[in-house]
C-alpha cells in the first residue's frame, strides 16, 4: 500500500473513531487496531497537517514593467532566489 493510500485509509479510521464519541481504547478493541497504531497515526496526521499550514509561501514576483527597466532584478525568498538579467539579442 503506498504512503497517501495508508495516510487516507487512517484518516478515514480516525474520523470514524472520533464521531464515534467512544474512548479509543474500546473503538480500537471492536475495529480490531492496536492502540499503539491508533495513537501513532493520530500524531503522523496531526504532524503532516501542521506541515502542511507552513509549507506554502508567497513570493511578489516582478511585473513585465519593472523587468524592462531594470537591467537586473533580484527577489530572494530564503532559501531560494531569483536573478533576472535583461539581455539584447544582436543578430
Amino acid at each position: 500500500m503506498k504512503t497517501d493510500e495508508k495516510i487516507t485509509l487512517w484518516s478515514e479510521r480516525i474520523r470514524a473513531f472520533q464521531f464515534s464519541g467512544q474512548t479509543c481504547k474500546t473503538w480500537c478493541q471492536e475495529h480490531h487496531v492496536p492502540v499503539s497504531t491508533m495513537s501513532y497515526w493520530m500524531r503522523k496526521l496531526k504532524t503532516l497537517d501542521e506541515q502542511s499550514d507552513t509549507d506554502m509561501i508567497f513570493a511578489k514576483m516582478p511585473t513585465e514593467k519593472e523587468i524592462s527597466t531594470n537591467e537586473t532584478l533580484n527577489t530572494s525568498l530564503s532559501p531560494a532566489s531569483v536573478k533576472i538579467v535583461k539581455t539584447t539579442l544582436l543578430c
